[in-house]
């Protein structure tokens, strides 16, 4: 059988469009209907472990982008007033007795 279980680690590392390529060809192969049963099951399962690496993939990017967008947003909003917080304090301190 040419499709042996490769460990999560392995899945992770390669890149999403390779995940995504391969799984289309399990697929196909799939839709084809020429498999043996056990192969079929196999290549299913291997299918699935695809799919999840994809997802995750993709969770990840979402999040990421999630994470970049709202750094943009908190820092042309956030960063006036901390600077101006930052100034606010360290004047307060130079005016308080020792």
């Amino acid at each position: 059988m040419s499709t042996d279980p490769k460990p999560a680690d392995e899945l992770a590392a390669r890149p999403f469009d390779e995940l995504v390529a391969e799984l289309q060809r399990i697929v196909q192969a799939l839709e084809a209907g020429n498999l043996p049963l056990e192969e079929s099951i196999a290549r299913y399962r291997e299918a699935l472990r695809l799919h999840a690496a994809a997802e995750g993939r993709l969770r990840d990017a979402e999040l990421t982008i999630s994470q970049l967008g709202r750094g943009l947003l908190e820092g042309s909003g956030a960063a006036g007033g901390a600077e101006s917080g930052e100034a606010g304090d360290q004047s307060g301190e130079a005016d308080k007795p020792a």
